[in-house]
């Protein structure tokens, strides 16, 4: 018996719009300055990550058999990363929380169609606005605040597979999404000027409905 295909005419449509459920984890590459710690008590910094949530729209355009732009706006995610610091007799944990409205556009390629699946890369540009951005708070040495840059830039990549049902279609997709420089703001504490640079990035396993 032949399995039912799916939504046949659905890869000839022009344009589709659809929602996107995701979870992810955030991280924070750090460059430290080496030649700070031996002139001071901190001895390292490291990064604890958590899991957060995001939701957004999709807008796909078909452009190739093959081929299609992808833009994801709006995508709200939350994120915490937490930054432990940790002296001679002591530590500090520092939390760095966002709350991101993520636009990315994006080219995604697409194998040829099994029945009722298919497999794709997608790989484009990003751009963040951190809402949760603590770069105006009033920080000090007993109250420790590091902050990620409002705006950012950056890039993602990743792999999915699209999954056709009677009515939609289905598809669990992973992505990275990495930025670009420095996006750490200085305030003159020891907190920032133990580092270097900051780069945000995102682990992200999203679940997309078209």
């Amino acid at each position: 018996m032949r399995a039912q295909i799916n939504l046949p005419q659905y890869d000839e449509k022009r344009l589709h719009f659809g929602f996107t459920l995701a979870t992810n984890s955030g991280r924070l590459y750090i460059d430290g300055k080496t030649s700070y710690f031996p002139n001071d008590t901190l001895r390292n910094v490291l990064v604890k990550s958590f899991p957060g949530i995001g939701l957004g729209a999709i807008t796909n355009l078909r452009i190739g058999h093959y081929l299609d732009l992808r833009l994801m706006a709006p995508v709200i995610s939350f994120v915490q990363r937490n930054l432990v610091y940790t002296f001679d007799l002591s530590q500090k944990e520092v939390k760095v929380e966002s709350a991101y409205c993520d636009v990315s556009l994006l080219l995604k390629y697409k194998s040829e169609r099994r029945k009722n699946t298919r497999i794709y890369v997608i790989g484009g540009a990003r751009m963040s606005y951190d809402f949760a951005s603590t770069i105006n708070k009033n920080r000090g040495i007993q109250n420790p605040i590091v902050s990620i840059a409002p705006l950012s830039y950056g890039y993602e990549f990743g792999f999915g597979i699209d999954m056709y049902f009677e009515y939609f279609k289905f598809a669990p997709e992973l992505k990275v999404c990495n930025t670009y420089g420095n996006a750490m703001y200085r305030d003159g504490f020891i907190f920032t000027n133990a580092i270097q640079s900051i780069a945000p990035q995102l682990i992200q396993f999203s679940l997309h409905f078209e």
